[in-house]
């Protein structure tokens, strides 16, 4: 049973092949057997993709420049391009637009063909305000398809700032950058290169990052997005919130959010 479960959370898709400390989170909560830290390990430096695709950090450490956290879920998010590919995919798309929330860390990613002022406004419009709402402040950097006409009706109609990073506020947008870095060799261990369909598996890939416990939060960003755990593929449906009359729900939401970002706040202060 333990090689299927650890296949599960660790090979599938919407596990996406990520490392010895997300898998354990995933797992810890859901199955125990003896030595489980040592099978996690063992089972994943044996894995032949992630061998060939992890990168290799040789670089020390960069400066870090304290951030200060934002005050809600979704308040502050930044969003930046991944690409151009050499060869687009087989649906023709050569770009990924990825936005993070600053403070639960969730990501939305989308594959484009282009990289146009009228391509992001759409994206913004479908894809992050119609289905999340606005947000107060949204950073890009001062590249010309963030920088238009276009994207400033679209944050002064919705009363949205928009911020511009610069090389002398190192700490604007590293939050996308960071989720960039990471993203591409998973989609590498997941995707078949002879027929360059990295854009199918794009958004099992963001599942997965977005339902393991992130290091800086201590949550899952899916966990602070939705205020509940996330449930798997592979999981057995269990009860997330016990109500006992209609009005409870929000009761218990608001304190679950509550305790959320004050523990959020204190673990991005700590990881500084």
């Amino acid at each position: 049973m333990i090689p299927k479960v650890m296949a599960a959370y660790h090979d599938h898709p919407t596990s996406g092949h990520f490392g010895i400390r997300r898998t354990w989170h995933k797992l810890k909560d859901r199955y125990f057997w003896p030595n489980m830290m040592s099978t996690i390990e063992n089972y994943i430096k044996s894995c032949e993709k992630c061998a060939k695709f992890n990168i290799r950090r040789t670089k020390p450490p960069s400066k870090l420049y304290p951030i200060t956290p934002s005050k809600g879920i979704f308040e502050t998010i930044g969003m930046e391009f991944w690409g151009s590919t050499s060869h687009p995919s087989a649906e023709g798309n050569r770009y990924v637009l990825v936005v993070t929330d600053y403070l639960s860390k969730y990501v939305i990613a989308k594959a484009m063909p282009n990289n146009t002022a009228t391509t992001i406004a759409q994206f913004i419009v479908e894809d992050v305000i119609l289905k999340y709402g606005v947000p107060r402040k949204l950073i890009t950097d001062q590249e010309s398809h963030f920088k238009n006409e276009l994207m400033g009706s679209i944050t002064r109609l919705c009363g949205c700032k928009h911020v511009f990073a610069t090389t002398y506020h190192p700490q604007t947008n590293g939050q996308v950058e960071r989720f960039n870095a990471t993203f591409y060799p998973q989609l590498a261990k997941l995707h078949d290169e002879n027929v360059n369909d990295w854009d199918a598996y794009l958004t099992a890939c963001v599942f997965a990052y977005n339902t393991g416990v992130h290091a800086t939060t201590g949550y899952s960003p899916f966990q602070l997005m939705f205020a509940r755990q996330p449930v798997l593929p592979f999981d057995a449906p269990k009860a997330v919130i016990v109500l006992t009359k209609p009005n409870d729900y929000w009761t218990q939401i608001n304190q679950l959010m509550n305790g959320y970002k004050k523990s959020v706040k204190y673990n991005i202060n700590y990881q500084q």
